[in-house]
Protein backbone atom coordinates (compact mmCIF):
# COMPACT_ATOMS: atom_id res chain seq x y z
CA UNK A 1 0.00 0.00 0.00
CA UNK A 2 2.78 2.45 0.88
CA UNK A 3 2.49 6.02 1.93
CA UNK A 4 1.96 9.10 -0.19
CA UNK A 5 5.15 11.13 -0.57
CA UNK A 6 5.21 14.36 1.44
CA UNK A 7 5.87 16.47 -1.66
CA UNK A 8 2.91 14.92 -3.50
CA UNK A 9 0.55 15.49 -0.56
CA UNK A 10 1.87 19.04 -0.14
CA UNK A 11 1.35 19.66 -3.87
CA UNK A 12 -2.29 18.60 -3.70
CA UNK A 13 -3.00 20.58 -0.54
CA UNK A 14 -1.16 23.63 -1.89
CA UNK A 15 -3.24 23.59 -5.09
CA UNK A 16 -6.43 23.04 -3.06
CA UNK A 17 -5.57 25.90 -0.72
CA UNK A 18 -4.88 28.30 -3.60
CA UNK A 19 -8.40 27.59 -4.90
CA UNK A 20 -9.86 27.95 -1.40
CA UNK A 21 -8.09 31.28 -0.85
CA UNK A 22 -9.61 32.66 -4.07
CA UNK A 23 -13.04 31.67 -2.73
CA UNK A 24 -12.40 33.28 0.67
CA UNK A 25 -11.98 29.96 2.55
CA UNK A 26 -9.32 29.20 5.13
CA UNK A 27 -6.60 26.72 4.24
CA UNK A 28 -6.96 23.05 5.09
CA UNK A 29 -4.14 21.28 6.94
CA UNK A 30 -2.90 17.78 6.27
CA UNK A 31 -3.79 15.24 8.94
CA UNK A 32 -1.86 11.97 9.02
CA UNK A 33 -4.98 9.97 9.90
CA UNK A 34 -6.91 11.33 6.90
CA UNK A 35 -3.93 10.66 4.64
CA UNK A 36 -3.84 7.05 5.89
CA UNK A 37 -7.52 6.67 5.01
CA UNK A 38 -7.03 8.32 1.60
CA UNK A 39 -3.94 6.25 0.78
CA UNK A 40 -5.66 2.99 1.68
CA UNK A 41 -8.56 3.92 -0.56
CA UNK A 42 -6.33 4.91 -3.49
CA UNK A 43 -4.46 1.60 -3.18
CA UNK A 44 -7.77 -0.28 -3.07
CA UNK A 45 -9.07 1.49 -6.19
CA UNK A 46 -5.79 0.82 -8.02
CA UNK A 47 -5.92 -2.88 -7.13
CA UNK A 48 -9.51 -3.18 -8.37
CA UNK A 49 -9.02 -0.68 -11.24
CA UNK A 50 -12.34 0.79 -10.24
CA UNK A 51 -13.12 4.39 -9.35
CA UNK A 52 -15.62 4.31 -6.47
CA UNK A 53 -16.31 5.95 -3.12
CA UNK A 54 -17.20 2.50 -1.76
CA UNK A 55 -14.24 0.36 -0.75
CA UNK A 56 -13.88 -3.26 -1.79
CA UNK A 57 -14.87 -4.16 1.80
CA UNK A 58 -18.04 -2.04 1.53
CA UNK A 59 -16.53 0.84 3.51
CA UNK A 60 -17.65 4.45 3.14
CA UNK A 61 -15.36 7.49 3.36
CA UNK A 62 -16.51 8.14 6.96
CA UNK A 63 -15.83 4.54 7.96
CA UNK A 64 -12.34 4.68 6.46
CA UNK A 65 -11.61 7.94 8.29
CA UNK A 66 -12.76 6.52 11.63
CA UNK A 67 -10.78 3.31 11.05
CA UNK A 68 -7.66 5.45 10.46
CA UNK A 69 -8.14 7.23 13.80
CA UNK A 70 -9.90 10.42 12.70
CA UNK A 71 -13.19 11.44 14.34
CA UNK A 72 -15.11 13.02 11.47
CA UNK A 73 -17.81 15.64 11.72
CA UNK A 74 -18.48 16.99 8.21
CA UNK A 75 -16.71 15.04 5.48
CA UNK A 76 -16.29 14.78 1.73
CA UNK A 77 -14.16 12.77 -0.64
CA UNK A 78 -12.95 13.52 -4.16
CA UNK A 79 -11.43 10.75 -6.25
CA UNK A 80 -9.85 10.65 -9.70
CA UNK A 81 -7.94 8.27 -11.94
CA UNK A 82 -5.46 9.32 -14.58
CA UNK A 83 -4.09 12.79 -13.78
CA UNK A 84 -0.30 12.54 -13.61
CA UNK A 85 0.52 15.33 -11.16
CA UNK A 86 -0.94 16.85 -8.00
CA UNK A 87 -1.84 20.02 -9.91
CA UNK A 88 -3.62 18.11 -12.67
CA UNK A 89 -5.57 16.04 -10.13
CA UNK A 90 -6.80 19.21 -8.43
CA UNK A 91 -7.56 20.76 -11.85
CA UNK A 92 -9.73 17.72 -12.65
CA UNK A 93 -11.76 18.37 -9.49
CA UNK A 94 -11.96 22.13 -10.04
CA UNK A 95 -13.24 21.58 -13.59
CA UNK A 96 -16.16 19.49 -12.25
CA UNK A 97 -18.90 21.58 -10.59
CA UNK A 98 -19.69 18.90 -7.97
CA UNK A 99 -16.05 18.32 -7.04
CA UNK A 100 -15.25 22.04 -7.12
CA UNK A 101 -18.06 22.64 -4.62
CA UNK A 102 -16.43 20.13 -2.26
CA UNK A 103 -12.99 21.77 -2.53
CA UNK A 104 -14.55 25.19 -1.94
CA UNK A 105 -16.67 24.22 1.08
CA UNK A 106 -15.23 26.57 3.69
CA UNK A 107 -16.16 24.49 6.75
CA UNK A 108 -13.48 21.88 6.03
CA UNK A 109 -10.30 22.31 8.09
CA UNK A 110 -8.37 19.08 7.49
CA UNK A 111 -7.23 17.14 4.44
CA UNK A 112 -5.82 13.75 3.60
CA UNK A 113 -4.23 12.78 0.31
CA UNK A 114 -3.69 9.36 -1.24
CA UNK A 115 -2.24 8.35 -4.57
CA UNK A 116 -1.47 4.89 -5.94
CA UNK A 117 -0.01 3.75 -9.22
CA UNK A 118 -1.61 1.10 -11.35
CA UNK A 119 -3.27 0.56 -14.69
CA UNK A 120 -5.61 3.46 -15.45
CA UNK A 121 -3.98 5.61 -12.77
CA UNK A 122 -2.53 7.21 -10.86
CA UNK A 123 -5.47 6.79 -8.51
CA UNK A 124 -6.12 9.87 -6.35
CA UNK A 125 -8.13 10.38 -3.17
CA UNK A 126 -8.66 13.71 -1.42
CA UNK A 127 -10.43 13.47 1.92
CA UNK A 128 -11.69 16.73 3.41
CA UNK A 129 -13.18 16.94 6.87
CA UNK A 130 -13.94 18.88 9.97
CA UNK A 131 -13.18 16.75 12.98
CA UNK A 132 -14.56 16.84 16.46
Amino acid sequence: MGQVRDDVAAGVVGAVNRQRAQAGCRSVRLRASLSRAAQRHSADMARRQRLSHTGSDGSSPATRMRDAGYHPGHIAENIAAGPGTPASAVRTWIDSPEHRAIVLTCRYTHAGVGVATGDGGPWWTLDLATGH
